[in-house]
C-alpha cells in the first residue's frame, strides 16, 4: 500500500504532539512494509529549522542526507519514509507540488493532518474522495464551532467528503458531532513508543515541567507557582509556542531551568518529578500528559478540553478560566493559582500521596497502551481497503 501524508508542520524535528504522532505513525507504517510519503514545510518559525543552514544542522545530527532539486524542494528519508520538505509558502506552488506527487506517486491513502491553510484536503479531495483520510489534532484548526480560529462551510463540506474523519479524543469527537453533524471516529496515534517504560517518580527529587511555555499551555501559571514555590526548582522545554519574549521572561526567575527540545523526550522525563499541564486553550488530547505517566510521573493539569481524558481518570486535575481570543491571539483572562498551590504543595510534601499518584499513573497508562496496540489504527488504515482510482 502506498500512504501519502500531507500536513502543515515540518516532519522533523518532531518536537510537538502533532508531528511526532504522524511521524511515528508512518514509520509504523513502513515497518509493515508499506511506502510512506509526507509532504510537509522545510522550514518553521520556531520548534524547528528557520534557514536551509538550520535544517541542514538538524538532519545532519540524524545522519540524514538532503537532496534538492530546486531552491524550494528539498528530499530526505529517515527511517524508511520519504520526505519533500517544501520552502516555499506560496499557496498555488503548494498546490501544484502536491496535485504533481499526487499524479506520479499515486497513493491509496492520502493522511490529511489538520490543514490550518485549508489548502491540503482540497488537493486530496480533487485526487480522490475516497482515499482521503483526515486527522484532527488541533480543535482549532476546525472549520467550524465556538473554537475554530476561521468558520469555513466550503472547508466543512470538504470534511463531509473524505472517507473516513479521525480524531485524538471523544472531546473532538463530541465538538465534530455537535457542530457539524458529521461522525468521526476516536483513535490512539502510535505516539508513545514500544518501551518498556521504567518508573521514573521520584518523590522530592527533580523539576516541576512545563512543555512547550506559552500563553495557551498557562506560562502566567506556571510563573505564579515558580515565584510562590521559591525552593522548588523548575523546568521548561521549549517548543512551536515559546518565542524571545518567553524565553526572556523564564532566564530572569533563579528557579527555572530550560532544558533543550528533542524528538525524544527521555532526557526531559528523567529529570522530571511532576509534569504540570497548566494549558488554557482547550487542548485537543495531551500526548505528554500520558508520556510522561507512563513512567510513572505524577501530572497536574488543567480540567479543560481533551485533558481530562489524557488524565485516565487519575488525580490530578485543576480548574481554569479558558484563555480569550481577540485578533488571532490568545489572551490570559487571568488564573486563581490557590487550587495548584494546594495540589502541588501535597505531591511536594507527601511521600505516600506522591508515590501513590505515581504507581496509579503508570497503571492507567499501561492499560491504555495495551488496548491502543490491540485496536492499531496502523492496522484499521490497512483494513480500509482503498481502491486506488
Amino acid at each position: 500500500m502506498k500512504v501519502l501524508l500531507l500536513q502543515d508542520q515540518v516532519h522533523l524535528p518532531s518536537l510537538g504532539g502533532g508531528n511526532k504522532s504522524t511521524r511515528l505513525l508512518l514509520e509504523d507504517l513502513a515497518s509493515r512494509g508499506h511506502e510512506c510519503l509526507a509532504i510537509c514545510p522545510a522550514l518553521t518559525s520556531r520548534a524547528g529549522p528557520t534557514s536551509y543552514a538550520e535544517l541542514v544542522i538538524e538532519m545532519s545530527k540524524r545522519g540524514v542526507d538532503i537532496r534538492s532539486n530546486s531552491e524550494t524542494c528539498f528530499f530526505y528519508s529517515h527511517n524508511d519514509v520519504d520526505v519533500e520538505a517544501l520552502s516555499e509558502r506560496s499557496p498555488t506552488m503548494l498546490k501544484k507540488h502536491v496535485h504533481d506527487t499526487i499524479r506520479r506517486f499515486r497513493p491509496d491513502l492520502i493522511l490529511v493532518s489538520d490543514d490550518k491553510r485549508r489548502i491540503l484536503l482540497d488537493c486530496a479531495i480533487q485526487y480522490a474522495p475516497s482515499q482521503v483520510i483526515q486527522i484532527v489534532q488541533t480543535v482549532i484548526h476546525l472549520p467550524f464551532g465556538p473554537l475554530s480560529h476561521h468558520t469555513s462551510a466550503r472547508q466543512t463540506k470538504l470534511m463531509g467528503r473524505a472517507r473516513r474523519i479521525f480524531v485524538i479524543s471523544d472531546f473532538v469527537r463530541h465538538y465534530i458531532k455537535t457542530y457539524s453533524k458529521l461522525e468521526s471516529t476516536v483513535v490512539s496515534l502510535p505516539v508513545y513508543g514500544p518501551g518498556p517504560f521504567n518508573n521514573l517518580g521520584r518523590f522530592s527529587h527533580g523539576y516541576l515541567t512545563l512543555i512547550n511555555p506559552c500563553v495557551e499551555k498557562g506560562l502566567d501559571i506556571f510563573l505564579q507557582l515558580a515565584s510562590r514555590l521559591p525552593d522548588s526548582k523548575f523546568a521548561v522545554v521549549p517548543s512551536w509556542g515559546t518565542d524571545d519574549n518567553v524565553i526572556r521572561s523564564l532566564v530572569s526567575r533563579p528557579n527555572i531551568f530550560i532544558i533543550p527540545p528533542a524528538d525524544d523526550l527521555n532526557e526531559v522525563w528523567e529529570q522530571t518529578s511532576i509534569l504540570t499541564v497548566p494549558s488554557i486553550w482547550f487542548e485537543t488530547f495531551g500526548y505528554v500528559v500520558v508520556e510522561a505517566m507512563l513512567r510513572g510521573i505524577p501530572v497536574v493539569a488543567s480540567d479543560i478540553g481533551g485533558l481530562p481524558e489524557a488524565k485516565l481518570g487519575v488525580d490530578y486535575l485543576v480548574p481554569v478560566s479558558p484563555a480569550v481570543r481577540r485578533k488571532g491571539k490568545f489572551y490570559n483572562p487571568g488564573q486563581d493559582v490557590e487550587p495548584w498551590l494546594r495540589v502541588l504543595g501535597e505531591l511536594l510534601s507527601n511521600k505516600s500521596a506522591y508515590d501513590h499518584c505515581s504507581s496509579r499513573s503508570q497503571e492507567a497508562a499501561s492499560q491504555f497502551l495495551r488496548r491502543s496496540r490491540l485496536d492499531s489504527f496502523s492496522s484499521m488504515l490497512e483494513s480500509l481497503g482503498v481502491t486506488r482510482r
